[in-house]
This record gives C-alpha cells, sequence and structure tokens, in this order.
C-alpha cells in the first residue's frame, strides 16, 4: 500500500488508561494496533508523553516493547517533553530502543505548555522550574546529538554540564532524527528551523499552517540554513463516525483526555469529526500547504473499529 509510506498512527497509551476508568488498562490494546498498522501497510507508530499531568503508559518502555513486536514501522513520539528528563538518561534510553528497534526510532520533541497548574506541577515533581523548560530543551537536544555521535563529550556550560563522557550504545541510524513540535510561537519555530529534522504541529487551518512553514522558511534564511528538507507532519486528530455520534464521542475523548471540551480543544488543535470525505478533504487542503507526513489520532474510545474505517475510507484517497 504505496499511498501509506507517510502516514503514522498515534497509539493509545493515554486512552487504555482513562477507558480503565482505574481498572488495570488494556496494554495490549497497543500491540494490536501497531501490529495491525504494520500489517497492513502504515509506515509509523506513536506514543505521546506526561508523567503526572495527562496519566499514560511511560513512552520508552513501550516503544521498547514495540520494537521488539514489530519489524519494518518507525516507531516515534508525539511529542516527548524531553525537559523533564535528563539528556544523558533520556539519550541512552533512545540509542538502545533504537537498537532493539535495528535503527527505527523517531524522536519528536516539544516544550509542552505551562498554560496549566498540572503542567506547572509535573515540572517540579521532577525538579524542573517549568520556566527553564524552553532552554532546557534546546541544550538537551545538543548533547543528545553529541552523545550519540562523538565520544568524550564534555560540555562544560548549561543545566547539562558534562566532561569527558561516552555512552554505548550508539545508535543504529548515525543520528536519531529529531522532529520537533511548535504551533504558532515564534520561538518553537525557530527551534524547528535552528535545531528540527521535521516538525510537528496540529493548528487548527492550512492559513495558519502556511504561517508557520514561512516563518520557519525565514528563521531557516536568518540562520543560513537551508529548511527544505524538513519533513513537515500535521498531527490530526479524527473520529469517523456520521457527523452527530462523531461529535459526541469525540467530544467525551476530549473531555477526557484534557479534561477540557471539543469545542475549545479544537481551537487549539486540528479535530476532523465526522464522515470520511470530511477527513479526505481536510488532508489534501493540509497537503496542498505543504504537509508530507501525517499522524493520526483516533478520538473514539474504539481505536481499532476507526483504524480500519480510516483504513477503507480515508487512506486509499489520499
Amino acid at each position: 500500500m504505496e499511498s501509506m509510506n507517510q502516514m503514522g498512527v498515534l497509539l493509545p497509551t493515554r486512552g487504555v488508561l482513562v477507558y480503565a476508568k482505574g481498572g488495570r488498562p488494556r496494554v495490549e490494546l497497543n500491540w494490536q494496533m501497531a501490529e495491525t498498522a504494520e500489517r497492513i501497510g502504515y509506515d509509523s507508530v506513536w506514543v505521546g508523553d506526561s508523567i503526572t499531568s495527562k496519566p499514560r503508559l511511560e513512552p520508552m518502555a513501550v516503544m521498547a516493547a514495540l520494537a521488539a513486536r514489530t519489524h519494518r514501522v518507525k516507531i516515534g513520539t508525539a511529542v516527548m517533553l524531553n525537559a523533564l528528563r535528563h539528556p544523558v538518561h533520556l539519550a541512552h534510553s533512545i540509542a538502545t530502543i533504537d537498537n532493539i528497534s535495528g535503527g527505527r526510532i523517531v524522536l519528536g520533541l516539544g516544550a509542552g505548555r505551562s498554560n496549566n497548574q498540572m503542567f506547572v506541577d509535573e515540572h517540579a515533581i521532577v525538579g524542573v522550574p517549568i520556566t527553564e523548560r524552553a532552554d532546557r530543551m534546546e541544550e538537551s537536544i545538543d548533547v543528545l546529538r553529541m552523545l550519540w555521535s562523538q565520544d568524550n563529550v564534555s560540555h562544560p556550560e548549561g543545566y547539562y554540564p558534562l566532561n569527558d563522557v561516552t555512552l554505548e550504545p550508539r545508535p543504529v541510524q548515525d543520528q536519531v532524527p529529531i522532529w520537533l513540535s511548535s504551533n504558532w510561537v515564534q520561538r518553537g519555530l525557530k527551534r524547528v528551523a535552528a535545531q528540527g529534522d521535521g516538525w510537528i504541529t496540529n493548528v487548527p487551518s492550512t492559513e495558519m499552517f502556511t504561517k508557520c512553514l514561512d516563518k520557519i522558511e525565514e528563521k531557516g534564511a536568518e540562520l543560513g540554513k537551508d529548511v527544505s528538507g524538513i519533513k513537515r507532519a500535521l498531527y490530526i486528530s479524527v473520529n469517523l463516525n456520521d457527523e452527530g455520534e462523531a461529535l459526541s464521542e469525540g467530544d467525551g475523548f476530549m473531555r477526557a483526555y484534557y479534561g477540557i471540551p471539543y469545542e475549545v480543544v479544537s481551537k487549539q488543535l486540528l479535530c476532523v469529526f465526522g464522515p470520511a470525505q470530511k477527513a479526505i478533504d481536510t488532508i489534501k487542503l493540509y497537503k496542498e500547504a505543504g504537509a508530507d507526513y501525517f499522524i493520526v489520532r483516533f478520538a473514539s474510545p474504539n481505536q481499532m473499529e476507526q483504524l480500519e474505517k480510516f483504513t477503507e475510507l480515508v487512506a486509499p484517497h489520499v
């Protein structure tokens, strides 16, 4: 299925906790979805990240299990909040998982938001003041790349001073690709241009997508960097039921996931709830605007059914 080589599926590492309602989560749904996605031709599977603010399965543990259970699909994070982790730990885990997978890891990173007390608390719990998160994130990216490619790494300044560190194993890939998430945030878009191998966004309109892309190109030019090779990934939440049911199910999903209703969420991130044609039209519009990769999240308690519908009704047309 050649049409799916730029399309990935977000696995329900949070959903299985939400729908367990305090019971033991159905972790195996994640393997089932990943194995199915691989079998039917998707390019990648993705996991989200959060420690305490939006409880979910720990991403690197899940990625390692996925790496051992799949053979072809890329395995990515959409997105990991790397400021919550020391880069030596993160570099070591990701290099190990890249070895388990035979070089299939994509590391999507984000700064996260600070607009909610639960995010402030989450950073404080692991000893990171949330005001430092962007500085730490950017420094951490440089440290990760050095640790993956050099021996005797020294990095005297900053949050993560290192002296003569050699980390093994090295990743299978010369460098694990790092995709950076940003919506319409100046510093975030500059970071994509300066440090990203890819850009992940979920802006709710193609106008905004174009505006962001122009800004990345402008920042690239200022930095003297060619940004034309950067992957442009759209993270899209879909529910493919009929309009009314899709909206009510999608709204329930968003309330459970974020604690806020669909009409608030949909102004911040791209949600397409309704018949397949709506999803087809939306994806085509973003493709025309320059998106060349799609990470699809199913806003539904019925993950496998939605994956089946998307594969049958949407994927062949985009």
